[in-house]
């Protein structure tokens, strides 16, 4: 048994500690992790599901990135979620509203000293709009293929 600053540690203490840290520090470091750069990319491995109420929809934000952003309220607190342009929304029967419960799966990203949830697929009850490839590619950028309507392959459903 040591002694260390008047106290007595035992060997199995130590070992205790040390294997109780290993265990702790991956938890810690995940719970504390930042969201990637906008410039790292969109990765599928990152999805996850956010489930809220629409607080506000703002169809031409100003704020990056440039498009249609809607405030999504979770149990986890207010989310801002870029979701592509309101034209490509509209085109595709889809539009949210203050109150509408949403379901969208995506990443977060960092843009600057601000946080932003990029959609990839956006669900308002039945209807379930792709805004962005499953590599994060924006779909609303497909010229008039990413527009059309109807049963067509490029009616932007989610894949």
């Amino acid at each position: 048994m040591k002694r260390i600053m008047g106290v007595a540690i035992s060997s199995v203490s130590i070992g205790a500690a040390w294997l109780a840290g290993v265990f702790l520090l991956p938890a810690i470091a995940s719970a504390q992790q930042v969201p990637p750069s906008l410039r790292s990319g969109y990765s599928p491995d990152r999805e996850v599901n956010l489930v809220g109420t629409v607080s506000s929809f703002v169809s031409d934000s100003q704020t990056g990135p440039l498009g249609a952003h809607v405030m999504v309220q979770t149990v986890s607190g207010l989310v801002d979620v870029h979701v592509g342009t309101a034209e490509f929304l509209k085109a595709r029967n889809l539009t949210l509203n203050t109150g509408d419960s949403v379901r969208i799966i995506g990443e977060n990203f960092t843009n600057g000293a601000n946080t932003v949830f990029l959609a990839r697929v956006v669900q308002k009850g039945t209807v379930a709009v792709a805004v962005r490839s499953p590599h994060g590619m924006p779909l609303w950028l497909a010229g008039s293929r990413g527009l059309k309507t109807g049963g067509d392959k490029g009616n932007g459903g989610v894949q």
